[in-house]
């Protein structure tokens, strides 16, 4: 009987932090705080779908950010885009006709340095990077 109030004694020092014959307290309720109340998610009753809405910044330095040279409208360029060019979707005829340069040489042929229209002749300053050039 001896031993049983020594722990007792050692449990109630250390663990409740009360001395000997001290009454236990009675448990505090939690404060729970709710979440302010976000939009729903646009993944909602779609099942084994997960729509990430984070940006990727690595994905960022790929975007388009101007309408590249030969297009003249944003539709042509995504159609173009859209549009697979691998042998596995298309012809062999059709595939050799997309990677087939627009320009050819044969060997041997001296090619002519492009000429620069009046205008251009000039290197911008760094100064005047942002200005237009008149023609």
């Amino acid at each position: 009987a001896g031993e049983s109030v020594h722990w007792k004694q050692w449990y109630q020092r250390r663990v409740r932090g009360a001395g000997v014959g001290a009454v236990p307290s009675k448990p505090q309720k939690k404060i729970i705080k709710k979440a302010k109340s976000t939009a729903p998610r646009k993944d909602v009753g779609m099942d084994h779908v997960i729509i990430c809405t984070k940006k990727n910044r690595k994905l960022d330095q790929h975007l388009v950010r101007r309408l590249p040279h030969p297009y003249k409208n944003r539709s042509t360029f995504e159609r173009e885009m859209r549009q697979p060019i691998g042998p596995q979707w298309n012809s062999v005829k059709a595939f050799r006709n997309m990677i087939k340069p627009s320009e050819t040489v044969l060997d041997g042929h001296i090619i002519e340095p492009i000429s620069v229209p009046k205008g251009f002749d000039k290197v911008p300053s760094k100064r005047s990077r942002g200005k237009k050039l008149q023609i």
